[in-house]
């Protein structure tokens, strides 16, 4: 009985592909037709779907053309087997990253609908959780230092209390804890604010504070989606949000 055999496009519905698909596998030596004319035209037999199914689920499993390649050209089990151990930690590693991008997004997400609700509102008093955060300058370092929210983190930001002054990334896992409760907060969305700005915003909070018969702990979180250190230790901030506890 002679086997029968399709032209590419007929064996490309068959399988539910494309013929590109098939001259490509073809072209890199993957999945080669059961038979080419001599006006080149490509054949595929019944008995080639089994191959190329399977192909299609280390496709689906992650497996770049060259290791499944790589695989048929040995036919071992045990060299599938550390193909597939490696996909699944190549997996591990894309979820990882997939769940901080997604608490990055949720985070992002967070903040804009902060601006929305109280940017430009002027001196609100707001409730936070504990904040954890790190220094990002480490003693003796010296300016110029750039920090941009996106690439460094989120809620970047400059500490002013407590007789000192550093830049901090808020993080989970931080050393220093800014304790929960009721801040009195500022959201500004300037372009443009120099530590002069800054300065005078804490003086009005005060100032805030003490008209409306509360005061604040000293302690300033000025939230900023960049900051600038220049050669001349001036500062150049972009301020979101600044906040003080409430005593």
């Amino acid at each position: 009985m002679t086997e029968e055999l399709f032209k590419i496009t007929e064996f490309a519905k068959i399988a539910n592909t494309n013929r590109k698909t098939l001259q490509y596998y073809d072209e890199i030596g993957l999945f080669s037709p059961a038979y080419v004319a001599e006006n080149g035209y490509r054949y595929y037999s019944l008995l080639q779907l089994d191959q190329l199914a399977l192909i299609a689920v280390l496709r689906d499993l992650g497996l770049p053309l060259r290791e499944i390649k790589q695989y048929q050209e040995c036919g071992s089990a045990e060299e599938l087997g550390h193909l597939l151990e490696a996909q699944s930690r190549e997996i591990d590693r894309c979820m990882e990253l997939l769940r901080l991008r997604k608490a990055m997004l949720t985070s992002v997400l967070e903040e804009n609908r902060s601006f929305q609700q109280y940017g430009g509102k002027g001196f609100q008093i707001l409730k936070w959780e504990d904040m954890w955060f790190s220094r990002l300058l480490p003693e003796g370092r010296k300016p110029p230092f750039v920090v941009n929210y996106l690439t460094d983190g989120l809620q970047t930001g400059l500490f002013i209390g407590d007789g000192e002054q550093f830049l901090y990334q808020k993080r989970t896992d931080g050393e220093i804890c800014a304790p929960a409760g009721k801040y009195l907060c500022l959201y500004d969305l300037s372009a443009n604010a120099t530590l002069q700005w800054l300065t005078e915003t804490m003086e009005a909070m005060n100032r805030y504070a003490a008209e409306n018969g509360f005061r604040l702990d000293g302690c300033f979180y000025a939230e900023f989606n960049d900051i600038i250190l220049a050669k001349n230790e001036s500062q150049q901030l972009f301020p979101r949000m600044i906040r003080s506890r409430l005593l």
